[in-house]
């Protein structure tokens, strides 16, 4: 997929619903000076445009718990690790994100979890399908981070 030109105003609107998706376009519209017709347009193109690809409900683990939540490298023989990976996810609900990575593993699992002993049953179970690393993640920093104007070089 081609990346579009975003503009200012786009990156307001980004930056705006990365907040709160739930924002009213007319007070979108206001934050911005413009139109809530221009607004709403724009919203729409960057939907279509694959910019922004949902909106949905961020949830606290902790909150439905899920008092621990793991990082976990896996590392497959490389035969038919699509396969692998793609088994072990439909059987374990509590890996909420998966990403095909690069270097020494082949896969990075973020897991949510109830206890300690149910990450142990949970990496035993895994186990079959590779080699696993595993990290605790702690709480003390947030999840998620907003997506900014890309910075030509570091010192931008």
């Amino acid at each position: 997929m081609n990346s579009m030109a975003l503009d200012s105003s786009d990156w307001k609107i980004l930056d705006e619903l990365q907040e709160n998706a739930r924002i009213p376009t007319e007070e979108l519209a206001r934050k911005l000076g413009v139109s809530e017709k221009d607004a709403a347009d724009r919203i729409r193109r960057l939907e279509e445009e694959g910019v922004i690809t949902g909106y949905r409900a961020e949830i606290n683990p902790r909150a439905c718990g899920y008092n621990m939540s793991a990082m976990i490298s896996v590392s497959t023989d490389g035969s038919s690790h699509d396969q692998i990976i793609n088994d072990a996810l439909a059987e374990t609900p509590e890996v909420t994100s998966c990403w095909s990575i690069t270097g020494a593993s082949d896969f990075l699992l973020e897991a949510h979890v109830p206890s300690l002993e149910f990450l142990e049953e949970l990496l035993n179970d895994l186990a079959r399908h590779g080699r696993l690393t595993t990290s605790i993640v702690l709480p003390r920093y947030g999840r998620r981070r907003k997506i900014h104007p890309p910075r030509q070089s570091m010192t931008d």
